[in-house]
């Protein structure tokens, strides 16, 4: 058996114990922990160690209790502004996009009637479009990121 073997078991005995692992997995597992003694050993050992936890009861001060729910819910509530806040970013970059495919060829005739009116080599004026419209949807929403993590930082104040 090859190390890949080994670590896709060892993913899979960790997987198992935490969310489940489908029924793919669990028949790859299952014949590879009958093949592999090392493995089976770390099953084992993982189960062991598992259930010697379980078998303990821990008591903490109620105070102790308090502060870590309290943190815990702090830290999901702050995942889930930030999920949110993420919202209006990807609508901006959604209406980027949009108006990039639609706008191009109409900047692109502008483009050419400047460089034709200024007298300015096709070259230039075609490189000037192309950075132009490289860089101004990653500078705009590079500014509205930056907003966003302003306005977040002052309401943590």
């Amino acid at each position: 058996m090859n190390l890949d073997s080994h670590e896709r078991a060892k993913k899979l005995l960790a997987a198992d114990r935490i969310e489940g692992i489908s029924a793919d997995d669990r028949t790859w597992l299952d014949a590879h922990l009958d093949a592999c003694h090392s493995c089976s050993n770390e099953a084992n050992s993982l189960v062991f160690a598992i259930d010697s936890l379980r078998a303990h009861t821990v008591s903490a001060d109620p105070d102790v209790v308090r502060r870590t729910t309290l943190a815990v819910h702090r830290r999901a509530e702050q995942k889930r502004q930030g999920q949110e806040s993420a919202i209006p970013l990807s609508i901006a970059a959604a209406t980027s996009s949009v108006a990039a495919v639609l706008t191009t060829p109409f900047a692109w005739s502008a483009f050419g009637w400047l460089g034709q009116l200024f007298h300015v080599s096709d070259i230039i004026w075609q490189l000037g479009f192309f950075l132009m419209w490289w860089f101004m949807p990653a500078t705009v929403l590079s500014a509205i990121a930056g907003w966003q993590h302003t306005a977040r930082r002052r309401e943590l104040v």
